[in-house]
């Protein structure tokens, strides 16, 4: 059935593929965030803070599949370099990021890899788009995580791949309504 009203035309096959590809990715980065977000986590409520080296070695490997499956679903064009370099941006955001929150830095680092790794349209300003997204993206979640940690957490592991899908729903809006 197509979604459609008056004003729109449908939804063409690419923006479908898109959101099945970030659907799909944000299946398989819950197997690497949570993991990572475990990671921080102290086995005894009074023990030393400490990080867990293998469940950061799980979510380090079950990340590049996150961008491999969204570059291949939504047929991305040069799937390996730009998975190489989203793995790259998720290490140094994580790291840099991760200074304030784990969290935030491994939402930034997917949110990007989620933007670089995804088809883009051919709409002008696009990728710039999807960052301004993951950045609004991180101040929400930053101040979730201080005000309701949970619900940070959960809105890492969601919404890093249905931001950028929102802002290119927003660039085939506006696309729309400049013609």
């Amino acid at each position: 059935m197509k979604s459609q009203d008056s004003t729109s035309a449908p939804i063409e096959p690419s923006r479908r593929r898109n959101w099945l590809a970030l659907a799909t990715g944000t299946v398989i980065q819950l197997f690497s965030y949570i993991p990572y977000a475990a990671a921080f986590v102290p086995p005894e409520p009074d023990a030393v803070p400490a990080i867990d080296p293998g469940l950061v070695a799980i979510a380090l490997v079950a990340a590049p599949l996150v961008f491999v499956s969204v570059s291949l679903i939504s047929r991305g064009q040069d799937t390996l370099r730009k998975t190489l370099i989203s793995m790259t941006w998720l290490v140094v955001l994580g790291l840099a990021l991760g200074l304030l929150s784990p969290l935030v830095g491994a939402a930034a680092g997917f949110g990007v890899g989620f933007a670089l790794t995804l088809n883009i349209p051919e709409f002008e300003g696009q990728l710039r788009r999807r960052l301004v997204g993951v950045g609004f993206l991180l101040v929400y979640m930053a101040v979730l995580l201080i005000f309701i940690p949970p619900a940070g957490v959960l809105a890492g592991a969601l919404l890093p791949g249905l931001i950028v899908g929102f802002a290119d729903e927003y660039g085939a809006w506006r696309e729309s309504k400049s013609r």
